[in-house]
């Protein structure tokens, strides 16, 4: 019995299109990332939202950037497009498999899944799903009337109430944070695929993404309108904040933890999609610790996978610790940058001890000049503030 896919067999989009976007990632990386990083911080806001109330559009403009930071004509796309099996078989779906954004979008995202580049593979997935012919159009479909964005007290009870940690949405506490479960999984499901990457399985990805996205919104979807048609309303109680290495050391309201849950998502954004910031390393600086030896121990920290965890939970504690004790649970402040630098001894509250614990295994792990000058008191004080200073200023840098 002849193979199911000899009906199928052209390899277009591999052979033609694919080894462009190659050539050009290689030449125009840099342009790319700051592309990436410009889209994400133009929306952060509702990216970083605890649900999905906004559409979060994609624009020509958005569009033009990517055609402008990769130097590519979507012509050239189109021509390769032409020469794929189904170009001609009207209707077709998927529809974005003859779109020239979603064909460069996957074959980016192809690009680092063969490199196993694991941070600049979620960067080029979450541009991918939130892209016109995804996230956008799903969200337009699911929500034609009652529009979140106008019942946003619907929504948020929905989040509260009705979202069990088996939603993603829940799990991951921002819309960002769903969708890049979702990539995840998806992206590990298919790896062969991705590899072999004939146009039948280009389309088969393309479905298999756009599928995903659209479950994950019609159950939060489903919900929302069931919430609106009952008249059903928000109410919120203490709650232990979920999170890395929680164990109910710290309680904040509902409303706060997913705030904060929001802040924790756009800095690892932030720091995900940034290089070292030498400004704030030179501002951050004293005389035990100069600039430069701020900028080597920062990234040599963040350029291991393996520490953005620790980072992460140390950035978590240092937000949850402020919100506890602090009336203004707004990190974009004087207060909080006060809260993370202060001199304190004789420390008896389990989350800072813990961030200082965090900040000695990074030094200790990261800064042979650390293990070498600790011993001496101001020096090692130094280290340690250089280190709290530096996330401090992330923090607000990521949540303006």
């Amino acid at each position: 019995m002849a193979n199911v896919k000899d009906n199928f067999g052209t390899e277009a989009v591999l052979k033609e299109i694919y080894p462009i976007i190659e050539k050009i990632m290689k030449e125009r990386y840099i342009q790319w990332k700051k592309c990436m990083s410009d889209f994400i911080q133009s929306r952060s806001e509702d990216l970083f939202d605890i649900a999905p109330c906004e559409r979060i559009y994609y624009t020509d403009r958005d569009r033009d950037l990517l055609y402008s930071s990769l130097n590519i004509n979507p012509q050239t796309i189109r021509e390769g497009l032409k020469h794929t099996y189904y170009w001609n078989k009207h209707p077709f779906k998927p529809q974005q498999a003859k779109d020239e954004i979603s064909i460069i979008c996957l074959c980016i995202v192809r690009y680092f899944s063969l490199q196993k580049n694991e941070k600049d593979l979620d960067l080029a997935m979450i541009y991918q799903s939130f892209s016109g012919k995804y996230y956008p159009s799903i969200h337009y479909g699911f929500f034609k009337t009652v529009a979140p964005s106008k019942y946003r007290h619907v929504m948020e009870y929905v989040v509260n109430h009705k979202l069990t940690q088996k939603y993603e949405l829940k799990a991951a506490g921002s819309v960002i944070g769903a969708v890049k479960s979702l990539n995840k999984t998806w992206e590990v499901t298919y790896r062969d695929m991705i590899k072999s990457f004939d146009d039948e399985d280009v389309t088969y990805l393309i479905q298999q993404l756009h599928t995903r996205l659209k479950s994950f919104m019609k159950n939060i979807a489903s919900l929302y309108y069931e919430a609106y048609k009952d008249k059903e309303y928000i109410t919120y109680d203490k709650d232990s904040l979920p999170g890395e290495g929680d164990s109910g050391m710290y309680h904040l309201t509902s409303n706060d933890s997913f705030k904060l849950q929001q802040y924790v998502e756009r800095t690892m954004e932030k720091i995900n999609t940034s290089q070292v910031d030498y400004a704030i390393c030179k501002q951050v600086s004293d005389n035990n610790v100069k600039t430069e030896e701020v900028k080597n121990i920062l990234e040599a920290i963040l350029n291991e996978r393996d520490n953005l965890k620790k980072v992460k939970e140390m950035i978590t504690l240092m937000i949850a610790s402020f919100m506890e004790e602090s009336e203004i649970k707004e990190v974009n402040s004087i207060y909080f940058l006060n809260h993370c630098i202060k001199q304190r001894s004789n420390i008896q509250n389990s989350e800072l001890l813990r961030i200082k614990e965090i900040e000695e295994e990074l030094l200790e792990d990261n800064s042979v000049a650390y293990r070498k000058r600790k011993h001496r008191n101001p020096t090692r004080l130094s280290y340690h503030k250089c280190i709290a200073y530096y996330f401090a200023l992330i923090i607000i840098k990521a949540n303006k």
